[in-house]
């Protein structure tokens, strides 16, 4: 999907360059190391694809089957604090700091931002609650709303994951630097239990080349990497076992 930018953002592929216009304290300090956000390229390929996925998965399980409705349905619910832990910490602690550092330049793609995230949560707060009934009742009309909520939430989904590689990600590299960077990712894991976080991280790493690997491994805590990636990496294999147990559209 063709990414775009709203109330004029796009008229200036640079939108801090006019860094000098900035105050001086708003500016990293010169000697810090500057983020590399490429890691955030893996975690949203996971993200694309563990969306893209639900539809199906959630419109394969038999009605009035309670245990795969009970093992997809907590899979939706998942990834939906997932997202929702992805987005909060964006708001947080990159979206003040590039507004910080160049307010002028920045505001209307950030405006844009926003209003994509409010959307999306919005989606995420419908598909959660069509999720939970679906998962008391196991009903087949509870099942069909929770696979359309999943189908429209893509396309939203879709764009702003596309701006954000596009438009922000490069203001990121320039504005933030290595520890700031960290902190929004070390903010967003603390928002899911260690066990949740290491299956993010198995999931993220999932068909990832070795060098995103290593991107995500510079960008996560050590002990999280090292406990990580084995044990991520059987904890995802084994949920997307289960998953496919429970639904005939499963394509894990």
């Amino acid at each position: 999907m063709q990414a775009h930018v709203t109330d004029g953002a796009a008229a200036d592929p640079h939108p801090c360059r006019r860094f000098e216009r900035c105050g001086l304290d708003a500016a990293p300090m010169h000697h810090e190391k500057m983020a590399d956000s490429r890691d955030m390229i893996g975690v949203h390929d996971a993200m694309r694809r563990e969306f893209a996925a639900l539809p199906a998965l959630v419109a394969g399980v038999p009605a009035g089957d309670a245990d795969g409705t009970a093992v997809v349905a907590g899979h939706v619910l998942m990834m939906v604090d997932f997202l929702h832990a992805h987005h909060t910490s964006e708001d947080d602690h990159v979206w003040p700091r590039l507004r910080e550092r160049c307010a002028d330049d920045v505001e209307p793609l950030i405006e844009t931002m926003d209003r994509q995230h409010a959307s999306i949560d919005r989606e995420l707060q419908a598909l959660a609650a069509e999720s939970r009934r679906w998962r008391a009742f196991a009903d087949a009309t509870d099942r069909d709303a929770v696979a359309a909520v999943a189908e429209r939430l893509l396309p939203p989904l879709y764009e702003h994951l596309a701006l954000e590689e596009e438009r922000i990600l490069p203001l990121i590299d320039r504005y933030l630097t290595e520890r700031e960077w960290k902190e929004n990712a070390e903010a967003s894991l603390s928002k899911v239990s260690f066990t949740r976080r290491l299956l993010m991280l198995g999931m993220a790493l999932h068909g990832a080349s070795e060098e995103q690997a290593q991107l995500l491994r510079a960008a996560v805590p050590n002990v999280v990497w090292h406990a990580g990636r084995p044990l991520g990496t059987r904890l995802y294999r084994a949920h997307r076992g289960r998953l496919a147990s429970a639904s005939r559209g499963s394509h894990r």
